[in-house]
């Protein structure tokens, strides 16, 4: 049976797993566990473009992995700098502004540069989601964590950043010091209807990390939701075994469009290695079955037993992609934005 944990804090980025996937700015290098790959998010390293950009080419974090060690490389670099939008002008992603700041609570819109944190310190802000409605949750705690740290042991590890969603579900704070974390940072999400669920948020570049997220819709999927999906996955013989959702892990995943964050129906998520032993199921239209065919109406979809920071792609998409991670005790969410 699922334990209704009231801690969810187990989600991480599986070494690099890009959670939310296709949701990171392109210069987010991400750090797998769900958002990762050319167009991905919640998994491991992702490479690709804003997937608010109208180009639609990519939806998916820019994820070359640093070699840097930020614990041992203490001299911060302010050579960075983005495109030309200055402060308090409009933008979508992170490039667009000088600063490499843009300031929005959700991926589907568009925001305003605002000025870098003081001493290299990362602002987090985005808007806490229920994955079962799509509707913000008010009121509750965020605790960022190392990706490693998520991975080791997520329920006792010291959040580098931490803060209280208000009443619209919207966190707005900043990390009391530069982030020092090697792969990513993971958001975890608190509350006694959700399962431990994880977010991927950022990952360093060259060792540093920007002064933004670039993740903003940061996820929790609900305790009873997983036991409703792990009761209609029992029959399938292929999966049964990896059952149940969250207490043996698996990944919570959502085919979106990019621009507008509508559910997509018809996309079919594969395995980029075929000798993968990764299993994918789609919730049917009327959300009372799975099948192996392609995503319904919710665009929701299931993967068990992937490898450690397995890429995924989309069939037609291939530019597309998601590093997956699992691990027992949490649920790895993986959004992948669509043109």
């Amino acid at each position: 049976m699922l334990r209704p944990t009231f801690s969810l804090s187990l989600m991480t980025l599986l070494a690099a797993t890009t959670l939310a996937a296709c949701t990171a700015d392109k210069n987010e290098t991400d750090t797998d566990g769900g958002t990762g790959g050319t167009g991905g998010t919640t998994a491991v390293t992702a490479t690709g473009t804003d997937p608010t950009e109208a180009s639609g080419t990519t939806a998916a974090a820019t994820t070359s992995e640093s070699t840097a060690d930020p614990t041992t490389d203490t001299t911060p670099t302010t050579t960075m700098t983005g495109e030309t939008a200055a402060d308090g002008e409009a933008c979508s992603q992170n490039d667009d502004c000088m600063s490499l700041g843009c300031l929005k609570f959700r991926d589907a819109e568009d925001g305003e540069c605002v000025a870098a944190p003081a001493n290299m310190a990362t602002r987090i802000a985005g808007t806490l989601l229920d994955f079962a409605t799509n509707q913000p949750i008010p009121s509750v705690e965020l605790r960022v964590i190392g990706a490693l740290s998520a991975l080791g042991n997520p329920a006792m590890a010291t959040p580098v950043a931490m803060g209280n969603a208000d009443a619209a579900g919207k966190v707005d704070f900043v990390s009391p010091e530069a982030l020092k974390e090697g792969i990513g940072i993971v958001g975890i999400i608190t509350g006694g209807d959700y399962y431990t669920t994880a977010t991927g948020l950022a990952s360093p570049t060259a060792g540093k990390y920007g002064p933004m997220n670039g993740i903003r819709d940061i996820w929790a999927v609900p305790t009873a939701k997983l036991t409703e999906w792990s009761g209609l996955l029992a029959a399938d013989p292929d999966v049964m075994m990896f059952l149940p959702l969250g207490d043996n892990g698996g990944v919570i995943g959502l085919a979106r469009d990019a621009a507008t964050s509508a559910p997509l129906a018809g996309k079919k998520v594969v395995p980029v290695n075929d000798a993968s032993k990764a299993f994918v199921r789609y919730l049917a239209d009327d959300g009372m079955s799975f099948n192996s065919d392609a995503t319904g109406a919710t665009g929701v979809f299931i993967v068990v037993n992937p490898g450690l920071a397995e890429e995924f792609t989309v069939e037609g998409n291939p530019e597309i992609t998601a590093k997956a991670g699992s691990a027992k005790g949490a649920a790895f969410v993986m959004i992948l934005n669509l043109p």
